[in-house]
């Protein structure tokens, strides 16, 4: 049985990332979360099953936080298919659930220009200071994590960071989810500083999920939001007395309904 909790782990566990997205696509075709749970681990490739059983806790950790079956990713898989949308909103979930990862990904790859080679000793020093003595498996998984998210790519063995398209449309799904389930105002700073810290994850120096999606720079999200007003999937973008807001047009639920994309 899939276990509701885990220990907080003493390194970084394997990202398992083509094995999550999978799971998020077979999870539509199931009725009821345990349902889904058994088969996600009993179709695990781990022969033992003591490790099946712990990878499939790492996945539901990750992607399904909420231990539903019409949790965010299968809302989202279902309404869009979208690989795209799938892997940008699998990014921040993952992360939010890896505070470690998203340390690593936030304060140091989004804080360089794409492009620049990053030094091993860096990667090396980092997980020293987060675990507080160097460990292999965790440089190794760490580089592989953010290799597999789309973060990097690897190049005559070197990490290089990569400049990805926007999220524009992972983005504005996780604007009316998280935000504004129902049409309303929403203040800019607001959006800026929005966090998400799942229940089954301790309390910890929460990312902006803005962040989370890739974004560097805050213009990029006043982009996205600028280009969801002149396409109609916001009704508002204004300054009003000074201060920035949006307004909303569609709840959540009918946004996802109608499959509404830039």
């Amino acid at each position: 049985m899939v276990e509701n909790s885990m220990p907080a782990p003493s390194s970084i566990q394997s990202v398992a990332w083509e094995t999550g997205l999978n799971a998020v696509k077979d999870s539509v075709s199931f009725n009821s979360f345990p349902e889904f749970a058994k088969h996600l681990q009993d179709n695990m490739p781990q022969n033992s099953a003591e490790v099946r059983q712990r990878y499939a806790n790492l996945v539901i950790k990750r992607l399904f936080p909420d231990r539903r079956i019409d949790g965010l990713l299968p809302q989202v898989w279902r309404a869009y298919g979208d690989e795209v949308i799938l892997k940008d909103l699998a990014r921040v979930l993952t992360l939010e659930a890896e505070p470690v990862i998203a340390s690593f990904v936030v304060d140091f790859l989004l804080a360089i220009p794409p492009g620049t080679a990053i030094d091993a000793a860096t990667i090396r020093d980092f997980v020293s200071a987060a675990y507080g003595s160097f460990k292999e498996d965790s440089y190794s998984r760490l580089q592989s994590a953010v290799r597999h998210m789309g973060l990097v790519s690897r190049s005559k063995g070197v990490l290089i960071t990569q400049a990805n398209s926007p999220p524009s449309n992972a983005y504005l799904i996780l604007l009316h989810a998280r935000l504004a389930p129902t049409p309303r105002i929403v203040r800019l700073p607001d959006i800026l500083a929005a966090t998400h810290i799942p229940d089954n994850v301790a309390l910890t120096r929460a990312k902006p999920y803005w962040r989370l999606l890739g974004m560097r720079e805050e213009s990029e999200v006043r982009t996205i939001l600028r280009d969801a007003e002149a396409a109609g999937l916001i009704a508002k973008y204004a300054v009003v007395d000074q201060l920035e807001q949006i307004t909303t047009r569609h709840s959540y639920d009918d946004y996802l309904a109608g499959a509404h994309r830039l």
